[in-house]
């Protein structure tokens, strides 16, 4: 009896062993063995040895096939997506302003500090404003025709000539836009934050909708300009980030052993069914080898349709091996 279940139960054994061999040896030995100083022949391992082209191919099949400009673009711009972020845009406007420089302010002093630089730039622009009004042309014209029109055929009229009129609103003009550019500032910086105090407890979606804009005209126009930001935003952002080379280097920074682990805990069942597979084969190969021998049939035609067959399984193994560890038709 034992003669009978020996050949396939070494086959299984030896298709196990060899199989089982095989995929540590993609991972080890993990750096090249020397003997009497000649480098041993397959060392290091498959995957060790083609690891800067394994990290390649993985970045280039990640950036070019799985997260594209478009894939990403397409799952900004679905209808569940754009409808949450409408919402969420909708109510951030009807959130008082305040609350938005309190959101991104870190500490309280970070808000003075904003809340203060903002009245300072607002009253700085409305001070530049108003030094580059002319006063002097407005005093000298508009005054001009005034005094004329209110004095003309009066009295004092009659001894007030054009000449010193121009003078006197001349003087007055200089007057006032020294005094506008030396006290410009400070008049207006109180009022300025005064208002820009009140304006902070308002919110934008009031101010918008006061203005005859419907709720879902704005919702619309939020829309609008969310698809318009992430068609333009998100090819760029991209190609700036390099996806390729990101994973490409973050595989490359691996060490062998972290390389191994990861592919361990995606593949371990993969490769535990291709260990089996060695054993399944290897016992299919004995059953073969007994019925042969069993029915006396080893003659040069079995050995060569053995032989066959062997060679057969040998091609069908090395291609689950290939398409499993290269990833890529480039190889290891």
């Amino acid at each position: 009896m034992l003669k009978y279940i020996a050949a396939p139960l070494i086959g299984a054994l030896i298709g196990y062993c060899t199989n089982y061999i095989a995929v540590k040896m993609l991972f080890r030995p993990r750096h090249e063995k020397y003997i009497f100083g000649h480098k041993v022949p397959l060392t290091p391992g498959a995957i060790p040895k083609g690891k800067m082209r394994l990290a390649k191919s993985v970045g280039d099949v990640i950036s070019n096939h799985l997260v594209t400009s478009e894939d990403i673009e397409g799952k900004a711009l679905n209808e569940e997506t754009e409808t949450a972020v409408t919402e969420r845009m909708v109510q951030l406007l009807k959130s008082d302003i305040d609350s938005g420089f309190r959101a991104i302010s870190s500490s309280e002093e970070e808000y003075e500090a904003i809340t203060t630089n903002l009245d300072y730039a607002v009253t700085l622009r409305m001070a530049d404003a108003v030094k580059s009004i002319n006063f002097s042309d407005i005093i000298k014209v508009k005054g001009g025709q005034i005094i004329g029109e209110q004095l003309g055929g009066s009295m004092i009229g009659m001894f007030i000539n054009p000449e010193m009129i121009d003078s006197i609103l001349g003087s007055i003009s200089d007057n006032i836009g020294r005094y506008v550019d030396d006290h410009c500032y400070n008049f207006l910086a109180p009022e300025v934050s005064r208002s820009m105090e009140k304006l902070r407890g308002d919110n934008i979606y009031d101010m918008i909708t006061s203005n005859g804009v419907s709720d879902e005209e704005l919702r619309a126009k939020v829309r609008e300009i969310y698809r318009k930001t992430i068609k333009a935003v998100i090819p760029e952002l991209i190609a700036k980030m390099d996806i390729a080379s990101m994973v490409s280097q973050k595989i490359e920074d691996m060490e062998v052993e972290q390389l191994e682990d990861m592919v361990m805990e995606v593949m371990a069942k993969e490769l535990t069914a291709i260990v089996n597979l060695g054993a399944l084969i290897g016992f299919v190969l004995g059953l073969i080898n007994l019925i042969f021998y069993t029915l006396h049939l080893f003659s040069y035609v079995g050995l060569i349709f053995l032989v066959l067959i062997q060679l057969v399984l040998g091609i069908i193994y090395f291609s689950i091996i290939v398409f499993y560890f290269l990833f890529t038709g480039n190889g290891i």
